[in-house]
C-alpha cells in the first residue's frame, strides 16, 4: 500500500507492506506524491477515487511502457462536489481527470449499479463496454460491529436516562465532508419536540464548533452531546449505546461505511434516499428512506420509529444485521474483489495482445 502520512493513524495491519511516503505539498486531504508514477512490478494498481493528484500522477504514469504492462481497477466511491469557492475547480476535473481515468481503467468497481447510474461518465462506460464495471459494496467488519458487546458506560457517562431514545450520527464534520449536513439531523430534532430524543454525534472537524452553536441555538444543546473524534475501534461501543441511526448526509456520498457499520450493530437506520443508499436501506424493513434536505421528514421519521416501540425497532435492526452479513461483511468482499482482479488482469493482457 503506498500512501501519505496521516495525523493520529492507525498502526499497519498486519500481513500488509505500508508505504508512507511525505507529499511534495498538500491541499487540504489532497497530497501530491510523485513517486505514484514510477509504481512498477505489480500485476494490478489498485486507485480509490477521489484522489486529486493521485489520479493524474497515475494517469501520468500510464505512459511510461513499463506501468502500461500493469492492469488498473479504479474503486469509485463518489463525485467531487465543492462548495463555494470549490464548486468550478471541482467540476472541472470532473469533467476531465474523472472521465479520463475511468477511461484508461481495465475495471471499474462501483458501490452499487444505482449510483454508477447517477454519474455520467459511469453511465456512457456501462453503456459501451457493460464488462467494465464492477459492483463492489463497501464492507464491514461483522466481528468487529456487532450487537452483543455493550456501550462502555457511553449513555451513563452522558448523562442520558434509560427512558431516553438515542439517536447515533457519524461523520467527519470538515468542509471536505459538508454534504454530511448534520444541520438537518439538528433540525429534524428540533422539530420533532419529543424530549424523550437524544442526538449523540461522534466526529471531529472544523465544523463543529458552529454545529454545537447550531444545538444550543435551536435549544436542544443538552439533548445533542459531541464527543468528538472516535477512535474506529471505540465505535461499536457508541453505535450500541444508541436506539437507531441517522444518515442526513447528500450526494455526492455514496454509500456510507457508517451506515452499515450501524447495521451490522443491530440498529434500524433513517437514511436520505439517493443513489447507493437505496441498495443498502429496504424502506420498512430494516430503516426509513427520507427526501434530501428535508428536516419534517426527518422529524417525522424518528417520530415513526418513536412510536413504533422497542421491539419493532429491534425487528428492524436484526433485518438489517442480517442483511449486513450476508452482503458486506469482509470475506464476502474478499473473494468479489479477488475476481475482479483477475478479470483486470485478463482484460489488460487482452489489450496488450498477449
Amino acid at each position: 500500500m503506498f500512501t501519505a502520512p496521516a495525523p493520529g493513524e492507525a498502526p499497519d495491519p498486519g500481513g500488509v507492506i505500508v508505504h508512507r511516503i511525505e507529499p511534495v505539498l498538500s491541499i487540504g486531504n489532497a497530497p501530491l506524491i510523485p513517486r505514484l508514477a514510477r509504481i512498477e512490478g505489480f500485476d494490478v494498481v489498485h486507485l480509490h477515487y477521489p484522489f486529486i493528484f493521485g489520479s493524474e500522477v497515475t494517469l501520468l504514469g500510464r505512459l511510461r511502457a513499463r506501468r502500461r504492462s500493469q492492469a488498473l481497477l479504479i474503486h469509485y466511491k463518489n463525485r467531487l462536489v465543492g462548495e463555494r469557492g470549490r464548486r468550478a475547480p471541482f467540476a472541472a476535473y470532473e469533467h476531465t481527470v474523472a472521465p479520463l481515468l475511468v477511461g484508461a481503467a481495465d475495471r471499474v468497481c462501483v458501490l452499487s449499479a444505482d449510483h454508477a447510474r447517477s454519474v455520467p461518465y459511469l453511465r456512457r462506460t456501462s453503456e459501451r463496454d457493460p464488462e467494465k464495471l464492477v459492483e463492489m459494496p463497501n464492507g464491514v467488519d461483522a466481528g468487529l460491529f456487532t450487537p452483543e458487546g455493550g456501550d462502555d458506560g457511553l449513555r451513563e457517562r452522558l448523562g442520558i436516562g434509560a427512558e431516553a431514545i438515542v439517536v447515533a450520527f457519524v461523520a467527519t464534520l470538515d468542509r471536505a465532508h459538508h454534504f454530511k449536513r448534520l444541520d438537518i439531523a439538528i433540525d429534524g430534532l428540533v422539530r420533532l419536540g419529543d424530549e424523550r430524543l437524544h442526538l449523540v454525534v461522534a466526529g471531529d472537524g472544523e465544523l463543529l464548533d458552529g454545529f454545537r452553536a447550531r444545538a444550543a441555538g435551536a435549544g436542544v444543546g443538552e439533548r445533542v452531546h459531541f464527543l468528538g473524534g472516535v477512535a474506529h475501534a471505540e465505535l461499536p461501543a457508541v453505535l450500541r449505546a444508541a436506539d437507531l441511526f441517522l444518515l442526513t448526509t447528500e450526494p455526492p456520498e455514496s454509500f456510507g461505511i457508517v451506515l452499515i457499520e450501524a447495521m451490522a450493530c443491530g440498529l434500524p437506520a433513517i437514511a436520505t434516499d439517493y443513489p447507493g443508499v437505496r441498495a443498502v436501506i429496504d424502506e420498512g424493513e430494516n430503516g426509513l428512506l427520507v427526501p434530501r434536505g428535508d428536516p419534517d421528514a426527518v422529524a417525522g421519521a424518528l417520530r415513526e420509529l418513536v412510536d413504533a416501540g422497542a421491539a419493532r425497532r429491534r425487528a428492524l435492526g436484526e433485518a438489517g444485521r442480517r442483511k449486513a452479513v450476508a452482503e458486506w461483511s469482509w470475506p464476502r468482499l474478499v473473494e468479489r474483489m479477488g475476481t475482479a482482479y483477475e478479470e483486470a488482469i485478463a482484460a489488460r493482457r487482452r489489450k496488450e495482445g498477449r
